[in-house]
């Protein structure tokens, strides 16, 4: 074997380099290089101090660190000399009388330990057999379970659906089927116009004859988030149960001049009202209150990057210290409209509400400017 110094010493002077230089590089002192190639490692205060730099020195080097450290290693060892008293035979404190009777404690105790042993683990077989048993019998009650379809006849549809249970809804001379995919942690649910997602709490309106009105309404009324298999409660409005969800404002009935007096811009049209949709979002700092459908009122202050989603049967009002800061989205009747943004600094006031014309009799979704 290649002495470690030598092979410092020689791959230092193929490289050209003198000792000075390395010293400087490495921020090693030179007597400790020349210790490291002369294999003197008495100049060394501890074996880490030898360690450290032969490792810095030989990555220096562009050798392979670890294989030399393993080299020096294998040196140390070979050199150290056995202490005399290891290779004499020691002397047992032990009589034979006492190293039977340990082995008579040990085996007792092996075959204690084995029976426990044996017997825990017998125990936890039955157990686990038993509990596969019953996971198997609730798997084949739920997979023997035939998928469920229910005709909705009436305005007012309430019914608890399992995965795969389906529901029918006829307009006009067409049959739409509504399929449950997932029960939770929400409810998944494959309709004419897409999968909807509908959380816990909240519900959807949905638009199927493309007319810019909501033909039903589905709400999830109760759900399992972590068990699937006890089904969702699912509440369907349409028609006049639909409607009666809303009491738009009749404009003509509160006031006659309203079209004259007040300004306001009209989001949707419909021959009847329908819950809207309004996404917040929030591009600075800004003092927020709403109200929905004159009962709910909530403020705070927002911060940028800051938003929330409400919804509404009749309207929200709203008010921003900060009008510039507040990005208004609604949606409703399968479309999506964004509000003009107001100038920086304006304080804004405003009513965003269903009202009745009493002339054409239709519904208009408003947004109206607040004294």
């Amino acid at each position: 074997m290649q002495d470690i110094g030598e092979l410092l010493s020689k791959t230092r002077e193929e490289k050209g380099l003198e000792i000075d230089q390395v010293a400087r590089e490495t921020n090693i002192l030179r007597h400790y290089l020349e210790g490291l190639e002369k294999d003197d490692y008495t100049v060394f205060p501890a074996e880490p101090y030898v360690l450290g730099f032969l490792r810095i020195y030989c990555d220096y080097l562009g050798l392979n660190s670890d294989e030399v450290i393993q080299s020096y290693k294998q040196i140390q060892v070979q050199e150290t000399d056995v202490p005399h008293e290891i290779l004499l035979p020691k002397k047992s404190v032990f009589g034979k009388s006492f190293l039977i009777g340990l082995g008579i404690l040990v085996l007792v105790a092996a075959v204690g330990f084995g029976g426990y042993w044996l017997i825990g683990k017998l125990l936890r077989r039955k157990k686990a057999e038993k509990n596969i048993g019953e996971k198997e019998a609730t798997e084949r009650v739920i997979t023997s379970r035939e998928a469920t379809t229910y005709e909705i006849e009436n305005d007012s549809f309430e019914k608890r659906l399992f995965e795969a249970d389906s529901f029918k809804f006829t307009i006009g001379e067409k049959t739409h089927t509504f399929t449950v995919k997932k029960a939770s942690p929400e409810l998944e649910l494959e309709t004419p116009v897409g999968v909807q997602i509908v959380k816990l709490g909240e519900k959807i309106s949905i638009d199927l004859d493309e007319d810019a009105y909501a033909d039903l309404e589905i709400a999830v009324t109760d759900l399992d988030k972590d068990d699937g298999s006890k089904g969702v409660l699912i509440m369907v409005l349409s028609g006049e149960a639909l409607s009666s969800q809303t009491e738009p404002v009749d404009v003509g009935a509160q006031n006659d001049s309203l079209n004259t007096k007040k300004k306001y811009k009209v989001i949707f049209d419909g021959a009847s009202a329908y819950p809207v949709t309004a996404n917040f979002t929030f591009r600075g700092y800004c003092f927020f209150r709403y109200e929905i459908d004159s009962r709910e009122r909530k403020e705070r202050y927002y911060q940028k990057n800051e938003g929330f989603t409400v919804q509404a049967n009749n309207g929200f009002r709203i008010w921003a210290s900060n009008g510039n800061a507040v990005k208004i989205q609604l949606v409703a009747g399968g479309k999506t409209v964004d509000l003009d943004v107001s100038r920086p600094g304006e304080v804004i006031v405003q009513d965003l509400k269903w009202i009745k014309d009493t002339e054409s009799g239709r519904f208009k979704f408003v947004v109206i400017e607040v004294d």
